[in-house]
């Protein structure tokens, strides 16, 4: 070929032909979702030469000989590029060869074989470190083997000594099982429901000495489950005296479903709920049960079909913040329930078919203005919201002290008041302000001024 069409141009354009054809392949797989990014393609033939590499004896010697292969390939095909690139040398004839020339093709030989000499120290150095980082993973599964075989046999032994005659070793069995689950992470549920489930077993009334073991369950619960973190708790069934969970923080579900708290004072004051409080068919027989100043953190609390057996029931100044807690199917009988100064500042706190009778109820935020106005900031918007729905009140007495700073505050919604007294806020009607929202309300021997009265239509877009 003559002109511009020598090979020198033709190798060019081949080169440049070559460049763009692979270009427009990588933008094309690219476009297609079938490589992410145009690197794909090295990585894709990275895993073929892997797997080419699984075919060949994994021997050390065939590990060098496969990477010196490799090399010449490279060397061979990067040369090869090369000379058809830039053209062929013209060498010189043997016998204008001297001195000088002779040691830059001795230099040049030289490298080469120490090219070769460093590819297969990197092969040797390559093939350690994987033999290296095998052994290291064998050996951190055969410690994490040995580390969960031996955790099996404390929990074998601990539940062998929870199922023991002798009230000492189950003693001791609780003890072992609670030292199990601050040591063992992935089975720590396991072994807090090993502890629950011991409560719930049928206890015997007569042995004073069982109620010392049940004791002892308690309180290791109590004093451990901070660092146990959210753990669920599963107290179905279980028979609770004089129950004292007061500052505790339920990180997890808690569930007292058919539970049955007894005693003088049940106690949940100043806890912490950040899960599901369940109390479903639930007796609260004690005395007083108490939720003063008890925090229910984005946590639903359900109290439905609970029997409250005791004569008080205090909320004072729980918090209540994202929920919602539900009374549903309660009945109130003879008794005092105080949620005063309650700070409900997101969620509901909603009391859904329950029946009242000779009972005094107490929903007053209880707060003088400036607290009341630092406390929620007056943003009716940011308040939640207390439902009274569906609900029966007989001869009771139901406070509502100072709600008519909070307009939003209260519903009362198809709810029935006989005999009853309301305890409103102070001062001539004729200032008030409408603040309490009702629907479908029926009154009997019960007075409530309009004045206080903010009418809400069934289907009003206001309905809580």
């Amino acid at each position: 070929m003559s002109g511009i069409f020598t090979w020198d141009v033709l190798r060019f354009v081949v080169v440049g032909a070559l460049i763009v054809a692979a270009l427009m392949i990588i933008r094309v797989g690219a476009k297609r979702g079938r490589w992410s990014r145009p690197w794909a393609v090295l990585f894709a033939l990275a895993r073929v030469l892997e797997r080419l590499s699984k075919l060949v004896p994994s021997g050390i010697a065939a590990s060098v000989l496969g990477w010196l292969l490799v090399a010449v390939l490279v060397a061979s095909g990067t040369a090869a590029g090369l000379l058809w690139l830039l053209g062929w040398p013209r060498f010189p004839a043997a016998s204008e060869f001297g001195v000088a020339q002779t040691l830059e093709l001795l230099k040049i030989a030289l490298a080469v074989v120490a090219g070769f000499g460093g590819v297969v120290l990197l092969a040797l150095n390559l093939r350690k470190q994987r033999v290296a980082e095998a052994q290291h993973d064998l050996e951190v599964e055969r410690g994490d083997r040995e580390q969960t075989q031996a955790f099996n046999e404390r929990f074998g032994s601990a539940a062998e000594q929870l199922a023991h005659e002798n009230a000492a070793v189950r003693i001791a069995g609780i003890y072992a099982m609670a030292g199990l689950a601050d040591d063992w992470t992935d089975q720590r549920q396991v072994c807090v429901d090993v502890l629950c489930g011991y409560l719930r077993l049928a206890e015997d009334e007569n042995a004073e000495s069982e109620r010392e073991v049940r004791d002892t369950v308690l309180r290791v619960i109590r004093d451990r489950l901070a660092r146990w973190g959210g753990v669920a708790l599963d107290f179905t069934g279980v028979t609770f005296v004089d129950a004292d969970f007061s500052g505790l923080t339920f990180s997890g579900d808690v569930t007292f479903d058919r539970a049955s708290f007894t005693g003088a004072l049940t106690s949940f004051e100043k806890t912490t709920f950040n899960g599901l409080l369940s109390c479903h068919g639930t007796t609260f027989s004690s005395e007083r049960t108490s939720f003063r100043s008890a925090y229910f953190g984005k946590a639903r609390a359900e109290f439905v079909g609970v029997e409250f057996g005791g004569k008080v029931i205090d909320f004072w100044r729980m918090e209540l913040h994202g929920q919602c807690i539900d009374f549903y199917r309660t009945r109130f009988d003879q008794q005092q329930l105080d949620f005063s100064g309650a700070l409900v500042k997101a969620g509901t706190l909603r009391f859904d078919r329950c029946e009242f009778a000779d009972s005094r109820l107490d929903l007053s935020l209880d707060y003088e203005f400036e607290d009341f106005g630092g406390t929620f900031g007056l943003n009716q918007t940011s308040m939640g919201q207390v439902v009274v729905e569906g609900c029966g009140f007989e001869r009771c007495s139901v406070e509502l002290r100072d709600l008519h700073w909070a307009p939003s505050y209260l519903w009362l919604i198809d709810t029935r008041f006989e005999a009853c007294e309301l305890g409103l806020p102070a001062g001539p009607t004729e200032r008030l302000r409408p603040w309490l929202n009702a629907r479908e309300v029926e009154l009997v021997d019960t007075d409530l001024p309009e004045a206080h009265v903010r009418r809400r239509h069934p289907d009003a877009a206001a309905h809580p």
